[in-house]
């Protein structure tokens, strides 16, 4: 074999070796930077391009607001005619489409002028819409992308959806605002515009399938292992969280926002001051959004009471929403089917938690396993919780 033309493949020496794996742990970092910069300037200047379409004067200052899991926020400075100005930014998660987005703003509008005074309102464009039409990408790769700007809201950002350590007050200031949105949108008329999810007493029996489907994800992870592991209890839950129709024909219909958690309110002096992201709304069964609240804001994330439903907090905020829609005068307080299958519903509401979980999961990447194993262990404990303390809840809920 003639080898004077050929490369000889040498064995690297330890030294060498390590030499080699310090460079490429050097160019993984500078990747990363780089990546971040070109990320950073990319959204950056998708917002400045959206906000030509709007009358706001020069834009000074932007600045990315963390904590959301689906959409990105945005906070901005403006200056015209010497005056300074906050506004918010959304970005819209991918894959929405303008009926979601027009449902969500024509409710956002009607409750606002029907008594929601603490909502964050629309900015319009220099068109008078509400969100602009963007594209991302290229070719076959084009993708369209939706912004809205809203009013800043006043008030301070004390938690987030997994830090509902909200004090007495608060929980009270909470329930009322809930009270004051079921209220203010009451007779609001989508005309034909609704969010593509079904109303929960659909979507419920549309999970046990698709949970089947994901337990057999061919992937080998601490999380699909635990997930696999409470299948059979979760799909026992989602079979006894029926409510007969009979029963359901005695439960109103309200816009619903959804996503009611302690951080999506803003707070002053123990009072709710705020309230923001709307963008799950739908129209679904009153009791589904107060249990849903209920689900978040009133259960537990703490060490050894982690899942727990703490039932003095839900009587607190029962007793604030029942006593805000009195004084109110408009739509009535729970009505004594909903107080008698409210231990049902939440249990329900948890179990949309649960699909939340499992779905941004199976159909995430680079996420942190660790993250969403403590939320899925959360929501199972607090599945757990319910299905042995549904007596007490519903002592609880006829005590109110």
């Amino acid at each position: 074999m003639d080898i004077s033309r050929m490369r000889h493949l040498e064995e690297l020496s330890v030294d060498q070796t390590f030499n080699l794996f310090t460079q490429s742990k050097d160019l993984k970092n500078i990747a990363a930077d780089f990546f971040q910069s070109m990320e950073t300037t990319l959204i950056r200047n998708q917002i400045l391009d959206v906000l030509r379409s709007y009358d706001l004067g020069q834009v000074t200052a932007v600045y990315e607001i963390f904590g959301g899991y689906v959409n990105r926020s945005f906070g901005i400075y403006t200056e015209k005619d010497g005056i300074t100005h906050e506004y918010f930014v959304r970005k819209y998660k991918y894959g929405i489409t303008e009926t979601e987005i027009l449902f969500e703003h024509s409710m956002i509008d009607y409750s606002i002028a029907h008594g929601l005074d603490i909502a964050a309102g629309l900015i319009r464009t220099k068109d008078g819409t509400t969100f602009v039409k963007k594209n991302e990408g290229s070719k076959e790769n084009i993708t369209d992308i939706y912004f809205a700007v809203y009013e800043f809201l006043k008030g301070e950002d004390l938690y987030t959806w997994d830090t509902p350590n909200l004090n007495d007050e608060e929980f009270a200031s909470a329930a009322g605002v809930l009270a004051t949105f079921h209220n203010a949108a009451r007779d609001f008329d989508p005309q034909g515009l609704e969010r593509l999810e079904p109303k929960i007493m659909e979507f419920l029996p549309t999970l046990p399938e698709k949970f089947k489907e994901l337990a057999q994800t061919d992937i080998d992870t601490k999380f699909h292992r635990y997930y696999r592991s409470k299948l059979n209890s979760i799909l026992e839950v989602i079979e006894s969280s029926q409510i007969p129709q009979d029963v359901l024909d005695k439960m109103p219909y309200t816009p619903c926002h959804n996503d009611f958690h302690a951080g999506n309110l803003k707070y002053i002096d123990s009072k709710v001051v705020g309230i923001f992201d709307f963008d799950w709304s739908k129209i679904d069964r009153r009791l589904f959004d107060v249990t849903l609240a209920m689900a978040y804001c009133c259960c537990s994330w703490q060490d050894e009471k982690d899942g727990v439903l703490l039932l003095d907090k839900c009587a607190i905020f029962l007793k604030s929403y029942q006593q805000k829609l009195a004084e109110l005068k408009g739509l009535e307080p729970l009505n004594a089917a909903e107080i008698e299958y409210l231990p049902t519903m939440i249990a329900a509401a948890n179990m949309y938690l649960i699909n939340w979980d499992v779905t941004a999961y199976y159909a995430g990447t680079d996420l942190n396993e660790y993250e969403y194993i403590a939320y899925l262990q959360h929501n199972v404990r607090l599945m757990n919780w319910i299905e042995i303390h549904k007596t007490e809840i519903s002592e609880m809920a006829k005590s109110v």
